[in-house]
């Protein structure tokens, strides 16, 4: 079992990595650079975009630009930087929902997103809150396991849209709880959290500071989180070990990309203006305020390998729970 494990970490973070030959470079860089975003403005993956791109620009020496190419859960923005043309000025946010959930669940992907990515770095890892409207009659994470099994299908949750790590992780919450809810999708976490907070929908599984901010003025109840340790933010909720579900994890990640066949000087340079932008005690403090844990002097290589590492654990789960999205 170790050996198959090793195995498939390391044919995976070669398949990451690998791609279209690279093409012939001058300096880098010498233009501007987009940022691309596969989701709405106000994500928090559009939010970390936009705390790294002015640091990345003085480190690099030329603007970065954030664009948002949302769609298709994540596909639409991923194919384009995919797509784009290996020389390191377009990069891109890539996530769990992009670079595993879309892999387990996308019977026709127009592209190829196994071996057509390179990450350049991790940038950070954020813990997800289980957070109700307080309508909800629940105070507990034993109380809405509770409620829920007594009224089957009656609650429902928002997510980011079919196949994001909030609709998948959500999913295998109840496979692992054994309750039954209503999958209410959204085009983004902005809007679900919209609805949430208004008393649309039931529940969530939810991230990033406007989530905090909303726990922490009692506008969301936050049930339990899932984590390494409890949210420096949210301390008083409790990790889902502590709660009654300890076999429950689900975090969620971002990290800069580049097409596959970008020099390995360009990532090198983007690699090295990254780090450096995370090691910023601004940048830093803004994304801890946040509720993320950023990364600390990430390679491309361990980036890889934690990407294949995120696929051997979550892909068998999502395809286990029999979902596909045309």
């Amino acid at each position: 079992m170790v050996t198959s494990r090793r195995t498939l970490l390391t044919a995976s973070a070669a398949g990451i990595l690998g791609g279209r030959s690279a093409v012939a470079q001058g300096d880098f860089p010498n233009r501007s650079l987009r940022l691309i975003v596969a989701f709405p403005p106000g994500s928090i993956n559009d939010v970390s975009a936009r705390l790294i791109a002015p640091e990345m620009a003085k480190q690099l020496g030329q603007s970065v630009v954030v664009e948002n190419r949302s769609g298709a859960g994540g596909l639409v923005g991923t194919e384009a930087v995919a797509r784009a043309t290996p020389d390191g000025h377009t990069i891109g946010i890539g996530t769990m929902s992009q670079l595993v959930m879309n892999l387990a669940l996308y019977r026709n992907i127009p592209f190829d997103l196994d071996n057509g990515l390179a990450p350049v770095g991790v940038i950070s890892e954020t813990p997800s809150v289980l957070v109700v409207h307080p309508s909800v009659p629940v105070t507990t994470l034993a109380e809405l396991l509770a409620y829920a099994r007594a009224n089957p299908g009656k609650l429902n949750y928002a997510s980011a849209g079919n196949g994001s790590i909030n609709h998948v992780g959500t999913e295998h919450f109840m496979a692992l709880a054994g309750i039954q809810m209503t999958h209410i999708p959204y085009r983004g976490a902005g809007p679900a959290q919209s609805d949430l907070v208004a008393g649309k929908v039931d529940l969530a599984f939810d991230s990033g500071p406007a989530c905090v901010a909303h726990v922490q003025s009692g506008r969301l109840r936050a049930l339990a989180v899932s984590f390494r340790h409890r949210s420096r933010q949210l301390p008083e909720v409790p990790l889902f070990a502590e709660a009654g579900l300890p076999q429950y994890a689900n975090n969620s990640w971002n990290l800069l990309m580049a097409p596959a066949g970008t020099p390995v000087a360009v990532m090198s340079r983007l690699n090295a203006a990254l780090n450096a932008t995370l090691a910023n005690p601004d940048v830093r403090a803004r994304f801890e305020a946040g509720g993320s844990e950023v990364a600390i002097n990430t390679t491309p290589e361990a980036a890889a390998t934690f990407v294949a590492a995120q696929r051997a654990t979550w892909v068998p789960v999502a395809r286990g729970l029999g979902l596909t999205l045309n």
